[in-house]
């Protein structure tokens, strides 16, 4: 049996009985995996400087633990220590190579501009006036029906939830984070497999990202398409079937606002961003222009995606809409988010459970993209 594997047994409970019947006299202390949840639950509550004792903790008993340097870097970026939160990335991303949100925010906090560097203004050669008036007449295919999908050619996909946040939770105890979690990597290695769309994962374990840092990987690796997958949840418990959403300032029903509502709370755990007093920030007025085509163009692509998705979707359609979902609000590109089934339906659980359902999901997601 695998060493964390082991712990999260005697954490359980389910082997600390005969161990203290064998050995009454054993005092059992705290583990790797306790001082790492203990971590994850300051950094929840914003207290990073006791999240980084209990974190270093947990290295000095299991210097092997990507996660809990994941957790460290997360704690000193909140701190604004750069440096140290650079370090402690590269250590979990040495340990777990395709740990691609530490890869991110290496990524992030080491890229720099260089400064005072300006371009002269030249004027414009006739090659030169060929390639704008080439780049015109691409732009003008790519926002017609012809070109909508050849857009995609980088897709970042986001597993919902996760860590502390389970999500929705099932009757019998299935909880959303694991479906996303499990469908967003069937979905990145049929894309892989498949070769012609490159994927990338926001979180590829069991682990908390918040909104907006989920939004920045998107953004960081110029993705074409930002998929967010989730599992639905209502109070009416014959609810059943998906739908595909995309983001817009007024939801387009009372539904949907509830939806986005339920995806919204997790905010609350979200550092708020403090604006500077009186500061004109320029690229935030241009990106709120640009935000609104991303938007016009993600509803463009969503009734698509969704035509194309039912086709070989294990579940009924449930067709398009809109809402206010921060996971998709700063987004520089086109995204839609998918509430596949309703984990609060018996049925809906007990098949989202099946790892062949699952897989039937997956094909269905990858053959909307394509």
């Amino acid at each position: 049996m695998e060493r964390r594997a082991f712990l999260q047994l005697l954490i359980k409970g389910f082997v600390v009985s005969s161990f203290t019947g064998m050995y009454p006299a054993v005092s059992w202390g705290k583990t790797a995996f306790d001082y790492s949840i203990e971590g994850q639950n300051f950094i929840q509550k914003g207290a990073y400087e006791k999240a980084i004792e209990s974190l270093q903790k947990a290295i000095e008993i299991d210097p092997e633990s990507d996660w809990a340097y994941g957790l460290l870097g997360r704690s000193y970026r909140s701190l604004n220590k750069e440096a140290e939160a650079v370090e402690a990335f590269r250590k979990a991303l040495r340990l777990n190579p395709e740990d691609v949100y530490s890869r991110m925010m290496i990524e992030m906090m080491t890229q720099k501009p260089i400064p005072g560097l300006k371009k002269k203004e030249q004027p414009l050669s006739p090659l030169e006036i060929a390639a704008k008036d080439e780049e015109r007449r691409m732009l003008k295919f790519l926002q017609s029906d012809e070109g909508l999908t050849y857009q995609v050619k980088r897709v970042v996909i986001d597993a919902g939830h996760g860590g502390f946040d389970s999500g929705a939770v099932g009757y019998n105890g299935l909880q959303e984070k694991d479906v996303t979690l499990d469908l967003a990597r069937m979905l990145h290695q049929r894309l892989a497999y498949h070769g012609k769309i490159k994927s990338f994962l926001t979180r590829t374990a069991d682990y908390y990202i918040p909104l907006s840092d989920r939004t920045a990987v998107a953004n960081q690796y110029q993705a074409d398409l930002f998929v967010s997958i989730h599992v639905n949840a209502s109070k009416n418990r014959d609810a059943s079937g998906s739908e595909t959403y995309y983001c817009s300032e007024k939801a387009s029903n009372k539904e949907a606002a509830r939806v986005a509502s339920f995806e919204n709370a997790v905010l609350k755990y979200d550092k708020p961003f403090k604006r500077k007093s009186d500061y004109i920030d320029i690229e935030e007025i241009l990106f709120q222009f640009e935000q609104r085509l991303n938007w016009n163009e993600s509803g463009t692509y969503a009734a698509k995606f969704q035509k194309r998705f039912e086709q070989r979707l294990p579940l009924q359609g449930r067709g398009v809409n809109s809402a206010n979902f921060f996971v998709l609000r700063r987004a520089k590109m086109p995204s839609i988010l998918l509430e596949v089934g309703f984990i609060s339906n018996p049925s809906d659980e007990v098949k989202l459970r099946q790892k062949a359902f699952r897989e039937k999901v997956a094909d269905s997601i990858f053959w909307g993209l394509l």
